[in-house]
């Protein structure tokens, strides 16, 4: 059984109030009304019935509890179950608010229990009838995790994303190593969607699993499988906090609608981001990610347009710096990192106009990838918060005097989220 002792004090708590609730109904009431009617004058005598029974459903097992009334003759009572051929007998004495016991091993099944008190004299009451359900392996066998939609490690915690929880959830128990190499667990209240694992060391396995309470009143957990998941610190880069980041020297848009923000708007096939036309190459253009990374790759896509692909804008040979305090001068100094060099090769350089040629256009559309260093030596590489493209040439000719325009519809970049 689960031990959990927040898990454990919500369960108990229920109970709590519960019995409050039947004490204070109970106190309004004049016990003797409840039997009086099957007192018979001078005749047979009949110890108050079991008050307010209810069944409290478990493992394999069952709590029945009652009140124990006001009736000071009574000193024992017998519960009786499957048909009275079964039964438990239980002290009572007056010290007693509170009589229960739990009953075990049984079956899984909806129980109809009886239960009857006795006095000294062997004179014994009306029973009292209360229902339960025992749960066990089918019950548990039906129990499934809350969905894990995402992960998303941020350089230091882990961000786990969940659906809804089901009504009788009672949380999602999480067991990590954190990056000081100890073993924490923690638990998720059953309203969140969405929690942070701290100090998550991204080297190590997760497990979590979802447990559930089936009825408020129950005496125990019952747990969906562990689930075991190993997190991808390498992520695309979340490109909503991505903003234009203007330097002296920097490029800018041909006009207002093909600006520079169009190159993180998640559209492949829009207009993009397309420069002022006809200045000479190379050419740059800044922007802030808001947040630092170690990249790992990225992925171009040129102008989506039947005239600029292969052609005029569409870049040919760049670098990517990054830097996490630039030189406000604009300067490509040593406040820039040299990230990486990369060409875009034409793969059939023999055709003479291939932005004629369906497949050719195919290959540009689907983008073009460069990896920066291999995933193993990027927890090696300097951090970046600003990124600077720089437009060394295009496929406008092959002149040394090549001019704009640069036209991107789209880039993307995967790396290591950091500090």
């Amino acid at each position: 059984m689960l031990n959990i002792k927040k898990l454990y004090k919500m369960k108990n708590i229920t109970f709590i109030f519960l019995t409050i609730i039947i004490l204070g109904y109970a106190s309004c009431k004049d016990p003797v009304e409840i039997y009086e009617k099957y007192v018979v004058p001078n005749g047979l005598s009949y110890p108050m019935p079991a008050q307010y029974a209810i069944a409290r459903p478990g493992n394999k097992r069952i709590e029945i509890a009652w009140l124990r009334g006001v009736d000071p003759k009574v000193t024992k009572a017998r519960i009786f179950w499957n048909n009275y051929t079964d039964s438990v007998e239980i002290a009572v004495n007056t010290s007693m608010d509170v009589i229960s016991r739990i009953i075990e091993p049984l079956d899984e099944y909806t129980y109809s229990f009886m239960i009857h008190t006795y006095d000294a004299d062997g004179n014994v009451s009306i029973p009292i009838e209360v229902l339960g359900r025992v749960y066990g392996d089918i019950y548990t066998g039906t129990l499934t995790n809350r969905i894990l939609k995402s992960n998303l490690y941020d350089g230091l915690d882990l961000i786990l994303s969940w659906s809804g929880a089901s009504a009788s959830e009672l949380g999602i128990v999480i067991a990590y190593t954190d990056i000081q190499g100890n073993d924490r667990t923690m638990i998720v209240d059953p309203s969140e969607t969405e929690t942070t694992v701290p100090d998550f060391d991204y080297n190590k396995p997760l497990t979590y699993n979802t447990v559930y309470l089936p009825d408020s009143l129950a005496i125990d957990f019952f747990e969906a499988p562990k689930v075991e998941i190993t997190v991808d610190p390498f992520v695309q880069i979340p490109k909503n906090t991505w903003s234009p980041y203007e330097l002296p020297g920097d490029i800018g848009p041909v006009n207002a609608s093909l600006v520079m923000q169009n190159i993180w708007d998640g559209n492949t096939t829009g207009n993009g981001f397309h420069t002022v036309e006809n200045l000479p190459l190379p050419c740059m253009f800044t922007w802030d990610m808001g947040f630092k990374a170690k990249l790992h790759r990225i992925r171009v896509w040129p102008r989506d347009s039947a005239d600029d692909i292969w052609r005029r804008g569409h870049p040919k040979v760049f670098e990517i710096y990054g830097s996490l305090d630039p030189n406000p001068d604009g300067d490509l100094d040593d406040s820039w990192t040299l990230l990486g060099h990369f060409e875009i090769v034409n793969p059939s350089p023999e055709i003479e106009e291939p932005w004629f040629n369906a497949p050719m256009v195919a290959i540009a559309r689907a983008g073009f990838e460069f990896e920066f260093v291999p995933k193993d030596m990027v927890s090696a590489t300097p951090a970046a918060r600003y990124i600077r493209f720089y437009a060394l040439s295009n496929f406008r000719g092959e002149s040394e005097d090549q001019t704009t325009p640069i036209s991107i519809t789209e880039v993307t970049l995967w790396g290591l989220l950091t500090r």
